[in-house]
Order: structure tokens, then C-alpha cells, then sequence
């Protein structure tokens, strides 16, 4: 958890963000030698704030600092080695703190994303059960979704039943289960030796905009995204296309028979450029999964931290 207490003292400051930290006060971040080093420098360097303000947002970081090292929640900073190297593909994006809650070790584990809709048919359901447990039993690749309903909550559970690891990446903060019909499912994925992780203080609830970035970390995530089933306008969307810019494989289900479930997404994410592999045999796929390559982009730390 290396300078987590700074950057969370920067993230108490008004009209600080993720953003402006990596834009402006990132060399005087990785220069610091500490929380009251990094406060003189920025007296020096920003002068908009004043002295009560740096005082609030320091008490605030202790206080949050305090509270995690005295928790179960696991921290791994920008910073820190273990820090997946594949959330660098995002650049000035990048989480600065990832909170977990579960085995840190499954982060480093191979895996793949099966994300959908909140509302899948039937046919999708039933094929969704039988895609998760082939994966995790053939290639025993961690299984990432997003805790929500529908598609990711078949993805996780299903791993779960299969005694197979899982990661949730959240729109929240690791202690606010959404929906909370998922809190004994979020248990479930620590006790089986997952875990849940996410980008924002333990507390935090979800906005809008927090799934959209949520999204973002699971496309940059994951090894490849696998779509169930989703709409053209779904919230499944955002992280397909977060995949694409990423350079991140792409599957989509096309089955026979689409009358009876919403396949727009699929089709469209087939036939616009998105580089995406068409899925109807679990066999087929398995064979190309088999050739992802699995490149976590450690030559890219140097040049980003």
C-alpha cells in the first residue's frame, strides 16, 4: 500500500480527482517522502488551497488510513508491485488505489470476463451455466463479472457451485453490496477464496458514473470478454467497448435461435468492427481461449510510474 495515505489525502482535496492527480500533482505524489513531505511541497507548488483545507484532508486520510489497516480490506496501490499490470493499458485512467476484500493472489490468476444482460432468457441462462463451468474446469481461469444482476450473478454463482474461483469488480466500495439480495453471493466469492475489489473508498455508494468506470476496469481487467447476451444500448456496452480500445479479445454468443432473447448487442458487436469471435460451440470456444495471449504488460510500469 505504498503512499496510499498521500493519494488519499490528494483525493480529499474539493475538485480533486483520479484526473488531476495523474496531471498535475503526480511528480510531486511519486516525489514525496511521505504525507507531511508531500503537504510542504504542495504548499510550495498550489496556493487555491488553504491551510484549513490541507488539514481537513490530511485528519480525513489518517482517519480512512487508520480504518483500512484495522480492517479485513487488503489495499494495493498504483504504486505497488502487485499491482495488476494490465490496468496500465488505462493510462491516465488507471485506478490509483484498488481496495479488496478476499485472496489478492487471484488477481495475478489468468482469467476472463462473462458479462450480459440483467434480464438473460432462458436459453442464455442455461447456456451461461454450461460456458462458466466449462471454463473454470478446462482452463481454470478465474471468472470476472460485476456482481449485478442477471449475467453476472449466473457467472459468479455458477463458479461458486463449480468450487472455482471468482472476482467482482464493483461500482461501490467493497462494503456496499449492490443489489443487496447479493451481499450473501459477495460472501460467498471471499469464503470460496475470490474476492471483490474496487476503486473507491470502502464506503462508497454507486452513481451513474461509477458503473461506467467499473466497466472500464473490467474490460482493461480481463484477459478476454465473453457477452452472453445484451442490447445495443446495454450497460454490457460499455465494457465491450472499453475491450475493443483496449485491444482485449472479444466472444459473443450468436445461437441459433435469437427470437427469444435480446441479441441486438451480440449481432451488432459481430458485424462493427469490434474483432469479436462468434460463439455457438463451448468446444470451439475452448480451443481459442486456449490461445489468448496472456501478456500482463510488465514492460509498461516503468514507463507509467
Amino acid at each position: 500500500m505504498e503512499k496510499f495515505k498521500e493519494i488519499i489525502f490528494l483525493k480529499n482535496l474539493k475538485r480533486v480527482g483520479k484526473a488531476t492527480i495523474y496531471g498535475k500533482y503526480w511528480n510531486l505524489l511519486i516525489n514525496s517522502k511521505g504525507l507531511d513531505d508531500l503537504i510542504l511541497s504542495f504548499l510550495k507548488f498550489e496556493s487555491k488551497f488553504t491551510n484549513e483545507d490541507l488539514q481537513k484532508a490530511k485528519y480525513s486520510a489518517e482517519e480512512l488510513y487508520d480504518y483500512v489497516i484495522n480492517s479485513e480490506i487488503e489495499v494495493i496501490t498504483v504504486f505497488d508491485e502487485n499491482y495488476p499490470k494490465q490496468l496500465l493499458d488505462m493510462g491516465n485512467k488507471r485506478p490509483l488505489i484498488l481496495y479488496v476484500k478476499g485472496d489478492v493472489e487471484v488477481l495475478a490468476k489468468p482469467n476472463i470476463a462473462v458479462i450480459g444482460t440483467r434480464m438473460p432468457s432462458k436459453l442464455s441462462q442455461e447456456f451461461e451455466e454450461q460456458l462458466v463451468k466449462s471454463i473454470v474446469n478446462e482452463s481454470n481461469r478465474v471468472i470476472i463479472s460485476g456482481l449485478a444482476l442477471g449475467c453476472d450473478k449466473i457467472a459468479h454463482q455458477t463458479t461458486i457451485n463449480e468450487n472455482k474461483l471468482t472476482i467482482a469488480i464493483l461500482p461501490s466500495g467493497v462494503n456496499v453490496i449492490k443489489p443487496a439480495k447479493h451481499k450473501k453471493l459477495a460472501e460467498e466469492i471471499i469464503a470460496n477464496g475470490g474476492c471483490l475489489i474496487s476503486e473507491y473508498d470502502p464506503d462508497k455508494t454507486a452513481y451513474k458514473s461509477t458503473y461506467i468506470e467499473r466497466d472500464q476496469i473490467v474490460a482493461a481487467f480481463s484477459d478476454a470478454t465473453f457477452v452472453v447476451e445484451c442490447g445495443v444500448k446495454s450497460g454490457t456496452m460499455h465494457t465491450v467497448n472499453a475491450a475493443k480500445k483496449f485491444n482485449k479479445q472479444i466472444f459473443s454468443y450468436l445461437p441459433n435461435d435469437m427470437t427469444n432473447g435480446a441479441y441486438d448487442g451480440n449481432k451488432f458487436i459481430l458485424e462493427n468492427n469490434f474483432n469479436a469471435v462468434p460463439v455457438k460451440s463451448i468446444d470451439e470456444f475452448l480451443d481459442d481461449l486456449e490461445n489468448i495471449n496472456q501478456d500482463k504488460h510488465v514492460s509498461k510500469q516503468q514507463s507509467l510510474i
